[in-house]
């Protein structure tokens, strides 16, 4: 949790700053340290990209107008993730682009397509995959700290009751410091069963992981991916069309399975076997 006035960090549960009594919103520094992501003259396109931004997670997008360029910002914590999502933004665009200017003469309802919202700007989600040991190891992380912050809390409360501390609160307040500590232990002790749960998971996800590389290895050749690339356009662009076309691979295969997976799996196989072409 962090204060925006005072930009002050305190612990998950805390709501009010003790310094200045602004109310907290959930967040690091970085996550308040804005950066520029692009300018572009068409408010349109500039208004299509913000609300993709958003929808894909970065929700602290935001657009400013400056002498009728368009500046598109982001918490500088998620500028690497929106980078990527706006080159797929452009690229998605222009492909669409393309398809209308055929499609024009068979288009007689003169209706916009379905691709033109937020969630069909692109062929995926776009929505951060977390894995099953990365999510395990921070929520028994963070069930752990909430419990050794709450035993702390009470022998703190113990030993200022006992008056080996020189510290007195009144009954009322000591109660509801109680209660605070004993909510941080049992949300503690709840995310150590959670993360008990989630560790049964890891070896069922990493064997799945392992099986689906290996249907890429038998269905992805040197020369598909030759065939995907755009001669006109920089490698880091290609290398973003490939891996969508990799993801959609996948999708189309695996329907049954999140396709926020399917795309760490397109992203983790292209940098283990394809990127190095590049």
């Amino acid at each position: 949790m962090w204060c925006p006035v005072c930009k002050t960090e305190y612990q998950k549960g805390i709501t009010i700053c003790a310094e200045c009594g602004s109310v907290l919103v959930e967040g690091t520094e970085d996550d308040f340290l804005i950066t520029g992501l692009c300018e572009l003259k068409d408010e349109e396109t500039a208004a299509k990209l913000l609300e993709y931004l958003k929808f894909s997670g970065i929700t602290n997008a935001k657009e400013k107008e400056e002498d009728g360029v368009y500046i598109i910002t982001v918490p500088q914590s998620q500028a690497k993730q929106a980078e990527k999502l706006m080159r797929g933004f452009m690229i998605a665009q222009q492909d669409e682009q393309e398809k209308e200017a055929l499609g024009a003469g068979n288009d007689s309802c003169g209706e916009k397509g379905s691709n033109e919202t937020p969630e069909g700007i692109l062929n995926n989600s776009s929505k951060t995959y977390t894995k099953k040991a990365d999510e395990y190891k921070d929520t028994r992380t963070s069930g752990i700290t909430f419990v050794i912050f709450g035993l702390i809390g009470i022998a703190y409360l113990v030993l200022c009751k006992l008056e080996i501390l020189p510290l007195t609160y009144n009954d009322i307040v000591l109660v509801l410091l109680l209660c605070m500590f004993a909510f941080f232990i049992a949300n503690g002790v709840a995310s150590v069963i959670k993360s008990g749960k989630i560790k049964g998971q890891i070896s069922e996800e990493e064997a799945l992981t392992k099986e689906i590389k290996l249907w890429l290895d038998e269905n992805i050749t040197g020369e598909i991916v030759g065939s995907w690339r755009d001669t006109n356009v920089p490698d880091e662009e290609n290398e973003l069309i490939v891996i969508s076309k990799i993801g959609e691979m996948l999708s189309d295969y695996y329907k049954q399975l999140d396709t926020s997976y399917l795309e760490m799996i397109a992203d983790e196989y292209f940098n283990e076997k394809i990127s190095g072409s590049f």
